[in-house]
């Protein structure tokens, strides 16, 4: 369980407050807002790259800013919004570096690492891909290779910044139907952020929306409408 006690999120000042959330596994999570609202800075606060101004991240009970840098890399994955590829990396490379937090100082590969990430290949449909290198392949292609890194972790929690962002809208909906799969049927807990009011209709368990008049998380749990977003988001 993610829990966010009285949250102030921001770097010299507050950006928006958390009062008390918590998320469980089982859930996909969008959050929304508008640019510069704060969204990336909050993942990072989750994450416990960015220092909140106040309050804490409890990840499992434990405090995040406790938690060291070895268990806390197989307690939340993150996939960034942008990766380009890199030349000399396959698509199986790619996603056989989530396995690192569990390998040895010269971060080689077990059989049974080698099995995980074949059988993440295999779930994902990138078999004929994973000798690929990720700079030859579309950016839909790229972004379910770095969801497997995400799930080659083998965490509960997966964090994503704007992973349908430079998708066209097939790329979207095929990104986002495998994401709420692996929320539901893996039961971890999947928290996106995104512009895209649609998705987070169609896709999410929980809206998490941030109101920058106010300077509020808002959280909605059960259904709500587009026009109701659009006012509570982007003040219209």
């Amino acid at each position: 369980m993610l829990v966010l006690d009285n949250l102030h999120i921001g770097y010299k000042s507050v950006l928006f407050e958390v009062s008390d959330l918590k998320l469980s596994t089982g859930q996909l999570v969008s959050l929304i807002g508008p640019n510069g609202s704060g969204k990336t800075t909050f993942l990072n606060t989750i994450l416990g790259i960015t220092k909140p101004l106040n309050g804490e991240v409890l990840v499992e009970n434990e405090s995040i800013s406790e938690i060291s840098k070895a268990i806390k890399v197989k307690l939340l994955s993150h996939v960034a919004s942008k990766f380009d590829g890199v030349s000399h990396l396959t698509v199986y490379e790619l996603i056989a570096m989530g396995r690192a937090p569990y390998t040895n100082m010269l971060n080689r590969l077990t059989s049974e690492d080698h099995k995980i990430v074949s059988e993440i290949i295999q779930k994902l449909n990138l078999t004929e891909l994973q000798s690929e290198s990720t700079t030859n392949i579309s950016d839909g292609e790229r972004q379910i290779a770095m969801i497997g890194k995400a799930l080659a972790q083998e965490t509960k929690m997966i964090i994503l910044d704007e992973p349908t962002a430079f998708l066209d809208y097939s790329n979207r909906l095929k990104v986002m139907k495998l994401l709420k799969n692996i929320a539901i049927n893996e039961n971890k807990l999947i928290v996106i952020s995104t512009h895209n009011i649609e998705i987070c209709l169609e896709f999410s368990n929980v809206i998490l929306a941030v109101d920058n008049k106010n300077r509020t998380l808002r959280k909605y749990m059960d259904k709500v409408s587009k026009e109701e977003l659009i006012s509570d988001v982007f003040n219209m």
